[in-house]
Protein backbone atom coordinates (compact mmCIF):
# COMPACT_ATOMS: atom_id res chain seq x y z
CA UNK A 1 0.00 0.00 0.00
CA UNK A 2 1.38 3.44 -0.90
CA UNK A 3 1.70 5.52 2.47
CA UNK A 4 1.66 8.60 1.36
CA UNK A 5 -2.25 7.61 0.12
CA UNK A 6 -3.21 5.91 3.00
CA UNK A 7 -6.24 4.03 2.65
CA UNK A 8 -7.80 6.11 0.79
CA UNK A 9 -8.91 5.54 -3.22
CA UNK A 10 -6.46 6.23 -6.23
CA UNK A 11 -6.25 7.98 -9.80
CA UNK A 12 -4.37 4.91 -11.13
CA UNK A 13 -7.51 2.75 -10.14
CA UNK A 14 -10.54 4.34 -11.00
CA UNK A 15 -11.54 2.66 -14.09
CA UNK A 16 -11.69 -0.46 -11.73
CA UNK A 17 -13.72 1.46 -8.97
CA UNK A 18 -16.27 2.56 -11.75
CA UNK A 19 -16.41 -0.84 -13.44
CA UNK A 20 -16.50 -2.74 -9.90
CA UNK A 21 -17.20 -0.55 -6.67
CA UNK A 22 -17.19 -3.51 -4.83
CA UNK A 23 -13.08 -3.84 -5.49
CA UNK A 24 -12.07 -0.77 -3.25
CA UNK A 25 -13.20 -2.34 0.40
CA UNK A 26 -12.88 -5.91 -0.42
CA UNK A 27 -9.11 -4.52 -1.36
CA UNK A 28 -8.61 -3.02 1.86
CA UNK A 29 -10.21 -6.21 3.69
CA UNK A 30 -7.07 -8.12 1.86
CA UNK A 31 -4.57 -6.15 2.97
CA UNK A 32 -5.52 -6.23 6.38
CA UNK A 33 -5.26 -10.52 6.16
CA UNK A 34 -2.07 -10.39 4.16
CA UNK A 35 -3.89 -11.48 0.88
CA UNK A 36 -3.34 -9.21 -1.48
CA UNK A 37 -3.09 -9.76 -4.64
CA UNK A 38 -0.40 -8.50 -7.41
CA UNK A 39 1.75 -6.69 -4.99
CA UNK A 40 4.51 -5.95 -7.12
CA UNK A 41 5.40 -6.48 -10.82
CA UNK A 42 8.74 -6.56 -13.29
CA UNK A 43 6.53 -3.66 -15.17
CA UNK A 44 5.49 -1.60 -12.39
CA UNK A 45 9.32 -1.35 -10.83
CA UNK A 46 10.87 -0.26 -14.82
CA UNK A 47 8.29 2.02 -14.80
CA UNK A 48 8.60 4.02 -11.36
CA UNK A 49 11.86 4.11 -12.36
CA UNK A 50 11.68 5.59 -15.13
CA UNK A 51 9.00 7.99 -14.05
CA UNK A 52 11.72 9.23 -11.41
CA UNK A 53 14.46 9.46 -13.97
CA UNK A 54 11.54 11.80 -15.91
CA UNK A 55 10.71 13.78 -12.41
CA UNK A 56 14.26 15.05 -12.22
CA UNK A 57 15.77 12.02 -10.26
CA UNK A 58 19.80 11.79 -10.91
CA UNK A 59 20.77 8.95 -8.31
CA UNK A 60 18.30 5.99 -10.53
CA UNK A 61 20.13 3.77 -12.72
CA UNK A 62 17.91 2.76 -16.22
CA UNK A 63 19.24 -0.11 -18.02
CA UNK A 64 19.75 1.02 -21.58
CA UNK A 65 16.23 -0.18 -22.82
CA UNK A 66 14.87 2.33 -19.92
CA UNK A 67 16.97 4.94 -20.90
CA UNK A 68 15.40 4.95 -24.70
CA UNK A 69 11.94 4.84 -23.17
CA UNK A 70 12.43 7.86 -21.29
CA UNK A 71 14.14 9.96 -23.67
CA UNK A 72 11.33 8.59 -26.63
CA UNK A 73 8.92 9.88 -23.46
CA UNK A 74 10.45 13.01 -22.47
CA UNK A 75 10.89 14.18 -26.21
CA UNK A 76 7.18 13.73 -26.97
CA UNK A 77 6.12 15.55 -23.95
CA UNK A 78 8.09 18.43 -24.95
CA UNK A 79 7.21 18.45 -27.78
CA UNK A 80 3.43 18.50 -27.00
CA UNK A 81 4.38 21.39 -24.54
CA UNK A 82 5.54 23.59 -27.14
CA UNK A 83 2.51 22.89 -29.55
CA UNK A 84 -0.25 23.93 -26.69
CA UNK A 85 2.34 26.89 -25.35
CA UNK A 86 4.57 27.85 -28.20
CA UNK A 87 6.24 30.65 -26.71
CA UNK A 88 3.87 31.82 -23.74
CA UNK A 89 5.69 31.81 -20.48
CA UNK A 90 4.48 28.65 -18.33
CA UNK A 91 5.06 27.52 -14.91
CA UNK A 92 5.86 23.34 -13.89
CA UNK A 93 4.54 21.02 -11.48
CA UNK A 94 6.22 17.11 -11.52
CA UNK A 95 5.32 13.94 -8.98
CA UNK A 96 2.69 16.14 -7.09
CA UNK A 97 -0.13 14.10 -5.04
CA UNK A 98 -3.38 16.45 -5.38
CA UNK A 99 -6.00 15.40 -3.18
CA UNK A 100 -9.79 15.39 -4.13
CA UNK A 101 -11.71 17.14 -1.27
CA UNK A 102 -15.14 16.96 -0.21
CA UNK A 103 -16.62 19.73 2.97
CA UNK A 104 -12.78 20.19 3.51
CA UNK A 105 -11.95 16.46 4.20
CA UNK A 106 -9.67 14.29 2.04
CA UNK A 107 -11.68 11.50 0.05
CA UNK A 108 -9.19 10.55 -2.66
CA UNK A 109 -5.62 11.25 -4.68
CA UNK A 110 -4.28 11.02 -7.43
CA UNK A 111 -0.45 11.68 -8.58
CA UNK A 112 0.29 13.82 -11.56
CA UNK A 113 3.34 13.18 -13.55
CA UNK A 114 3.99 16.31 -15.11
CA UNK A 115 1.90 19.62 -15.04
CA UNK A 116 2.30 22.89 -17.46
CA UNK A 117 0.20 25.39 -16.76
CA UNK A 118 -0.05 29.41 -18.09
CA UNK A 119 -2.80 31.63 -16.21
CA UNK A 120 -5.58 30.35 -18.58
CA UNK A 121 -4.56 26.78 -19.58
CA UNK A 122 -3.28 23.90 -17.95
CA UNK A 123 -1.52 20.83 -19.41
CA UNK A 124 -1.64 17.43 -17.77
CA UNK A 125 0.79 14.54 -18.73
CA UNK A 126 0.27 10.67 -17.85
CA UNK A 127 2.90 8.97 -18.70
CA UNK A 128 2.70 5.18 -19.39
CA UNK A 129 5.95 3.52 -19.94
CA UNK A 130 4.57 -0.42 -20.75
CA UNK A 131 3.79 -2.33 -23.64
CA UNK A 132 0.34 -2.69 -23.09
CA UNK A 133 -2.09 -0.32 -25.24
CA UNK A 134 -3.43 2.57 -22.83
CA UNK A 135 -7.24 3.56 -22.26
CA UNK A 136 -7.28 6.72 -24.68
CA UNK A 137 -7.36 9.80 -22.97
CA UNK A 138 -10.84 10.60 -24.49
CA UNK A 139 -11.90 7.71 -22.14
CA UNK A 140 -9.36 7.45 -19.77
CA UNK A 141 -11.20 7.21 -16.02
CA UNK A 142 -7.63 7.88 -14.58
CA UNK A 143 -6.92 10.81 -16.86
CA UNK A 144 -10.36 12.98 -15.97
CA UNK A 145 -9.60 12.64 -12.58
CA UNK A 146 -6.49 13.72 -12.49
CA UNK A 147 -7.92 16.71 -14.84
CA UNK A 148 -10.51 17.86 -12.17
CA UNK A 149 -8.15 17.47 -8.88
CA UNK A 150 -5.53 19.70 -11.24
CA UNK A 151 -8.52 22.30 -11.80
CA UNK A 152 -8.88 22.11 -7.87
CA UNK A 153 -5.56 22.59 -6.90
CA UNK A 154 -4.61 25.33 -9.95
CA UNK A 155 -7.68 27.62 -9.02
CA UNK A 156 -5.89 29.34 -6.08
CA UNK A 157 -2.92 30.25 -8.15
CA UNK A 158 -4.60 30.86 -11.55
CA UNK A 159 -7.53 31.21 -13.69
CA UNK A 160 -7.51 27.93 -15.57
CA UNK A 161 -10.15 27.76 -18.02
CA UNK A 162 -9.86 24.86 -20.02
CA UNK A 163 -7.42 21.52 -18.53
CA UNK A 164 -5.77 19.21 -21.72
CA UNK A 165 -4.71 15.87 -20.41
CA UNK A 166 -2.55 13.48 -22.39
CA UNK A 167 -1.59 10.13 -22.56
CA UNK A 168 2.19 10.21 -23.35
CA UNK A 169 3.02 6.92 -24.60
CA UNK A 170 6.04 5.05 -26.46
CA UNK A 171 4.58 2.94 -28.22
CA UNK A 172 1.47 4.38 -29.04
CA UNK A 173 1.59 7.41 -28.95
CA UNK A 174 0.02 10.58 -27.61
CA UNK A 175 -3.81 10.74 -27.15
CA UNK A 176 -5.38 13.67 -25.67
CA UNK A 177 -8.75 15.39 -24.45
CA UNK A 178 -9.72 18.46 -23.07
CA UNK A 179 -11.89 19.43 -20.49
CA UNK A 180 -13.85 23.00 -19.89
CA UNK A 181 -15.52 24.17 -17.16
CA UNK A 182 -18.91 22.72 -17.34
CA UNK A 183 -17.07 19.52 -18.54
CA UNK A 184 -14.92 19.79 -15.44
CA UNK A 185 -17.90 20.44 -13.30
CA UNK A 186 -19.44 16.96 -14.94
CA UNK A 187 -16.62 15.21 -13.94
CA UNK A 188 -16.70 16.46 -10.85
CA UNK A 189 -20.39 15.01 -10.11
CA UNK A 190 -19.05 11.53 -11.91
CA UNK A 191 -16.40 11.29 -9.36
CA UNK A 192 -18.91 11.95 -6.28
CA UNK A 193 -21.24 9.18 -7.55
CA UNK A 194 -18.29 6.84 -8.00
CA UNK A 195 -17.02 7.97 -4.09
CA UNK A 196 -20.46 7.52 -2.85
CA UNK A 197 -20.77 3.91 -4.72
CA UNK A 198 -17.58 2.56 -3.58
CA UNK A 199 -17.83 3.37 -0.25
CA UNK A 200 -21.40 2.09 -0.05
CA UNK A 201 -21.37 -1.23 2.22
CA UNK A 202 -23.56 -3.21 0.09
CA UNK A 203 -20.79 -1.95 -2.83
CA UNK A 204 -21.50 -4.04 -6.24
CA UNK A 205 -19.47 -6.22 -7.40
CA UNK A 206 -18.44 -6.63 -11.51
CA UNK A 207 -15.51 -8.86 -12.23
CA UNK A 208 -14.15 -8.67 -15.92
CA UNK A 209 -10.93 -8.94 -17.47
CA UNK A 210 -10.42 -5.16 -17.48
CA UNK A 211 -11.07 -4.87 -14.11
CA UNK A 212 -9.46 -7.49 -12.29
CA UNK A 213 -6.36 -7.32 -13.90
CA UNK A 214 -4.51 -5.52 -10.78
CA UNK A 215 -7.32 -5.41 -8.50
CA UNK A 216 -6.03 -6.96 -5.14
CA UNK A 217 -9.07 -8.34 -4.04
CA UNK A 218 -8.80 -11.25 -6.13
CA UNK A 219 -7.30 -13.69 -3.79
CA UNK A 220 -10.41 -13.49 -1.66
CA UNK A 221 -13.01 -12.27 -4.18
CA UNK A 222 -16.24 -14.62 -4.31
CA UNK A 223 -17.48 -12.93 -7.22
CA UNK A 224 -14.27 -13.79 -9.10
CA UNK A 225 -14.56 -17.88 -8.14
CA UNK A 226 -18.16 -17.58 -8.52
CA UNK A 227 -17.23 -16.63 -12.21
CA UNK A 228 -14.11 -18.87 -13.00
CA UNK A 229 -15.21 -22.13 -11.32
CA UNK A 230 -18.16 -23.00 -13.87
CA UNK A 231 -14.87 -22.58 -16.71
CA UNK A 232 -13.01 -24.84 -14.76
CA UNK A 233 -16.00 -27.67 -14.48
CA UNK A 234 -17.52 -27.34 -18.27
CA UNK A 235 -17.71 -30.23 -19.79
CA UNK A 236 -19.14 -30.14 -23.48
CA UNK A 237 -18.57 -32.10 -26.88
CA UNK A 238 -17.38 -29.11 -28.45
CA UNK A 239 -16.76 -25.16 -27.78
CA UNK A 240 -18.94 -22.48 -28.61
CA UNK A 241 -18.92 -19.83 -30.95
CA UNK A 242 -20.17 -15.73 -31.70
CA UNK A 243 -20.93 -14.27 -28.14
CA UNK A 244 -20.66 -17.60 -25.83
CA UNK A 245 -17.24 -18.14 -27.49
CA UNK A 246 -16.34 -14.63 -26.24
CA UNK A 247 -18.08 -14.60 -22.59
CA UNK A 248 -15.89 -17.44 -22.37
CA UNK A 249 -12.82 -16.18 -23.32
CA UNK A 250 -13.38 -13.28 -21.29
CA UNK A 251 -14.27 -15.88 -17.99
CA UNK A 252 -10.53 -17.92 -19.05
CA UNK A 253 -8.81 -14.89 -19.24
CA UNK A 254 -10.27 -14.02 -15.59
CA UNK A 255 -8.91 -18.24 -14.46
CA UNK A 256 -5.38 -17.30 -15.61
CA UNK A 257 -5.61 -13.68 -14.03
CA UNK A 258 -6.61 -15.55 -10.34
CA UNK A 259 -3.94 -18.31 -10.84
CA UNK A 260 -1.47 -16.17 -11.50
CA UNK A 261 -2.62 -14.28 -8.37
CA UNK A 262 -2.23 -17.25 -6.13
CA UNK A 263 1.58 -18.19 -7.65
CA UNK A 264 2.62 -14.63 -7.14
CA UNK A 265 1.19 -14.97 -2.98
CA UNK A 266 2.57 -18.32 -2.32
CA UNK A 267 5.62 -17.33 -4.04
CA UNK A 268 5.96 -14.20 -1.87
CA UNK A 269 5.33 -15.88 0.98
CA UNK A 270 8.04 -18.30 0.49
CA UNK A 271 11.13 -15.33 -0.78
CA UNK A 272 10.26 -13.06 2.41
CA UNK A 273 9.83 -15.69 5.00
CA UNK A 274 12.31 -18.48 5.28
CA UNK A 275 10.79 -20.77 7.81
CA UNK A 276 7.78 -20.48 5.36
CA UNK A 277 7.42 -23.54 3.76
CA UNK A 278 4.72 -25.49 1.05
CA UNK A 279 5.26 -29.14 1.09
CA UNK A 280 6.59 -30.10 -2.46
CA UNK A 281 7.08 -26.75 -3.67
CA UNK A 282 9.99 -24.47 -3.96
CA UNK A 283 11.13 -21.40 -5.49
CA UNK A 284 13.12 -22.74 -8.58
CA UNK A 285 15.42 -20.90 -10.98
CA UNK A 286 13.56 -19.98 -14.22
CA UNK A 287 15.33 -19.87 -17.61
CA UNK A 288 18.18 -17.80 -17.95
CA UNK A 289 18.20 -14.78 -19.68
CA UNK A 290 20.28 -13.27 -22.35
CA UNK A 291 21.19 -9.60 -22.24
CA UNK A 292 23.53 -8.04 -25.18
CA UNK A 293 25.43 -4.64 -23.23
CA UNK A 294 25.36 -2.70 -26.69
CA UNK A 295 23.36 -3.29 -29.49
CA UNK A 296 25.47 -0.39 -31.22
CA UNK A 297 28.54 -2.78 -30.92
CA UNK A 298 27.09 -5.54 -31.65
CA UNK A 299 25.50 -4.45 -34.84
CA UNK A 300 29.41 -3.75 -36.18
CA UNK A 301 30.15 -7.07 -35.18
CA UNK A 302 27.27 -8.83 -37.00
CA UNK A 303 27.76 -6.80 -39.98
CA UNK A 304 31.30 -9.46 -40.32
CA UNK A 305 28.98 -11.96 -40.74
CA UNK A 306 25.30 -10.61 -41.80
CA UNK A 307 24.89 -7.88 -45.12
CA UNK A 308 24.54 -4.51 -43.64
CA UNK A 309 21.49 -4.51 -45.77
CA UNK A 310 19.63 -7.36 -44.26
CA UNK A 311 20.59 -6.36 -41.21
CA UNK A 312 19.03 -3.14 -41.10
CA UNK A 313 15.72 -4.25 -42.62
CA UNK A 314 15.12 -5.63 -39.06
CA UNK A 315 11.94 -4.18 -37.02
CA UNK A 316 13.32 -4.37 -33.91
CA UNK A 317 17.00 -5.42 -32.65
CA UNK A 318 16.53 -8.47 -30.32
CA UNK A 319 17.91 -11.73 -29.23
CA UNK A 320 15.34 -14.07 -30.64
CA UNK A 321 14.93 -11.39 -34.31
CA UNK A 322 19.33 -11.29 -34.38
CA UNK A 323 19.58 -15.31 -34.05
CA UNK A 324 17.04 -16.01 -36.08
CA UNK A 325 18.35 -14.18 -39.18
CA UNK A 326 22.15 -15.53 -38.31
CA UNK A 327 20.51 -19.05 -38.60
CA UNK A 328 18.85 -17.95 -42.23
CA UNK A 329 22.23 -16.22 -43.52
CA UNK A 330 24.73 -18.96 -41.94
CA UNK A 331 22.78 -22.01 -42.51
CA UNK A 332 22.49 -23.09 -39.18
CA UNK A 333 19.56 -24.96 -37.86
CA UNK A 334 18.37 -25.08 -33.86
CA UNK A 335 20.41 -24.62 -31.18
CA UNK A 336 23.53 -24.01 -33.31
CA UNK A 337 22.43 -20.31 -33.88
CA UNK A 338 22.42 -19.54 -30.23
CA UNK A 339 25.93 -21.03 -29.86
CA UNK A 340 27.12 -18.90 -32.68
CA UNK A 341 25.72 -15.92 -31.77
CA UNK A 342 27.22 -16.49 -28.23
CA UNK A 343 30.57 -16.84 -29.98
CA UNK A 344 30.44 -13.84 -32.13
CA UNK A 345 29.70 -11.19 -29.26
CA UNK A 346 31.70 -12.47 -26.74
CA UNK A 347 31.38 -10.69 -23.77
CA UNK A 348 28.67 -8.84 -25.44
CA UNK A 349 26.05 -10.93 -24.19
CA UNK A 350 25.37 -11.48 -21.10
CA UNK A 351 23.20 -14.61 -19.30
CA UNK A 352 21.84 -13.98 -16.42
CA UNK A 353 19.83 -16.66 -14.10
CA UNK A 354 15.90 -16.54 -14.53
CA UNK A 355 13.62 -15.12 -11.87
CA UNK A 356 12.00 -17.71 -9.41
CA UNK A 357 9.25 -18.96 -9.66
CA UNK A 358 7.23 -21.52 -7.61
CA UNK A 359 7.60 -25.02 -8.94
CA UNK A 360 6.56 -28.18 -7.98
CA UNK A 361 10.52 -30.19 -6.84
CA UNK A 362 10.65 -33.92 -5.17
CA UNK A 363 12.13 -33.89 -1.61
CA UNK A 364 12.13 -31.04 1.00
CA UNK A 365 11.44 -27.66 -0.17
CA UNK A 366 13.71 -25.81 0.08
CA UNK A 367 14.15 -21.51 -1.11
CA UNK A 368 16.74 -21.20 -3.66
CA UNK A 369 18.83 -17.72 -4.11
CA UNK A 370 20.34 -16.69 -6.67
CA UNK A 371 24.05 -15.15 -6.58
CA UNK A 372 25.06 -12.93 -9.54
Amino acid sequence: MNVERGNKPSASNWARYESCPGSFQLGLEARRLGQEAFKRTVEADSGERIHAVLAGDTTVKLSEAEEEKCGFLRERADGEIKRIFGDEPTKQLVEERFWFSIDGQAAASGRVDRVVYSETVALVQDYKSGFREPEPAETNAQLKFLAVVTAMHLRRHTHVEEVVAQIISGPYGVTETRFTKPQLADAWDNIIATLKAINDPRAAFNPSPQACRYCPAMNICQAVKDLVLPVAKQQCSSLPSGDRAARLLDECELLERHITAIRAFYSEQVLSDSSYQIPGWSLEPGPSRREVKDWRAARDILEEFIDPMVLGELASFSIPSVEKLLAKTLGLKGKEAGVKLAQILGELLNVRPGNLCLKRVKGEARVATLVE
